[in-house]
């Protein structure tokens, strides 16, 4: 089977096209032939040895989210599952035409959402829905602000939070990109590479600040933050794609400025599979009331060139990798 493989972590330059053995499906697997891998920062992460919380082996098949068909299981695993439609999650291997996949991690693929979506908004609209909701505690009246607002997730929090009856402001980098988030539906969206973009921040507030802020970015513009809360104002970190934290905030500033910073990492609060978050996140986006942000399809063997042009922050909303595309059957 073709599949693009690191034989070391490195710059994207080393994922490479190759051949490999069609993998045979273990006690609890499943065989999946892929469809579609949505582009996850994580795969990048990972394929630059910068990942110590997942198991990784090498050479190394990226691939994180991903749709398929179940064309086999192994022992243990119900033969019914052959055929399905299925997402996964859990395990890097996507960059190849098979990857086996732990079979009761699997999701099956809404009707109503084709194998190109699948791939593209289920870790997105989770991640924001969560961190908005959960970590966020947002309500509705309130104003919010996204960080990396022509990104995914930030798209993803974007809608979340107006469908809310939020205003929501967005923060991205360049007038490309404000376009793109604009076309969402945020109330603003601001252009990090501007100054200036705080004190416009603070002024769309009428100076009060914000009251959820949702970064996953990190950086240097995480250092603004604190000074744009508002009064009992929640901040969430999701991530620093950015490359770095910002510095530790101490306890007399939280009291000072009546806020609170918190952290969200997705898998451990997650609302499982059937609960009503999961129904009510699938429903808005497979009638489209969520927009999910698929801005390009990349064919598997250009994938390095994708890898570098997300790490040079030239990648908005969520890119798709065709790997077997839109299969029909097993």
């Amino acid at each position: 089977m073709r599949a693009m493989a690191a034989q070391a972590p490195g710059v994207p330059s080393v994922l490479q096209l190759t051949q490999l053995a069609i993998p045979v499906p273990g006690e609890g697997q499943a065989l999946m032939k892929v469809a579609y891998v949505g582009m996850n920062p994580i795969d990048a992460m990972a394929r630059a040895g910068k990942i110590d919380f997942m198991p990784i082996a090498w050479p190394f098949v990226p691939g994180l989210e991903k749709t398929g068909i179940i064309t086999a299981v192994g022992p243990g695993v119900d033969n019914a599952l052959i055929g399905q439609r299925v997402i996964a999650r859990s395990e890097f291997g996507g960059y190849a035409e098979f990857a086996t996949v732990k079979a009761k991690l699997l999701l099956k693929l809404d009707p109503r959402i084709d194998l190109k979506t699948g791939c593209a908004y289920r870790g997105c609209s989770f991640t924001a829905w969560h961190g908005l909701h959960k970590a966020g505690r947002m309500q509705k009246g309130e104003t919010v602000l996204v960080h990396s607002a022509a990104g995914a997730i930030g798209i993803m929090a974007m809608q979340i939070a107006k469908d809310a009856g939020c205003t929501v402001i967005g923060l991205c980098g360049g007038p490309e990109k404000v376009a793109y988030a604009k076309s969402f539906g945020a109330d603003h969206v601001f252009d990090y590479l501007e100054t200036d973009w705080p004190e416009r921040v603070k002024a769309a507030t009428q100076n009060r600040g914000c009251d959820v802020i949702l970064d996953g970015n990190g950086g240097a513009n995480a250092e603004k933050n604190i000074a744009l809360a508002a009064p009992l104002g929640r901040v969430v970190y999701i991530g620093a794609t950015a490359g770095s934290y910002p510095a530790p905030i101490s306890i007399p500033t939280l009291i000072f400025k009546n806020i609170s910073v918190v952290g969200m990492n997705l898998a451990p609060i997650e609302d499982p599979p059937g609960s009503a978050t999961d129904r009510a996140i699938i429903d808005a986006a497979a009638t489209g009331r969520w927009k999910v942000p698929m801005s390009e399809v990349v064919a598997l063997e250009d994938v390095a060139d994708l890898h570098a042009r997300l790490e040079s922050r030239r990648v908005v909303g969520r890119a798709v990798i065709r790997v077997g595309g839109d299969l029909e059957s097993a």
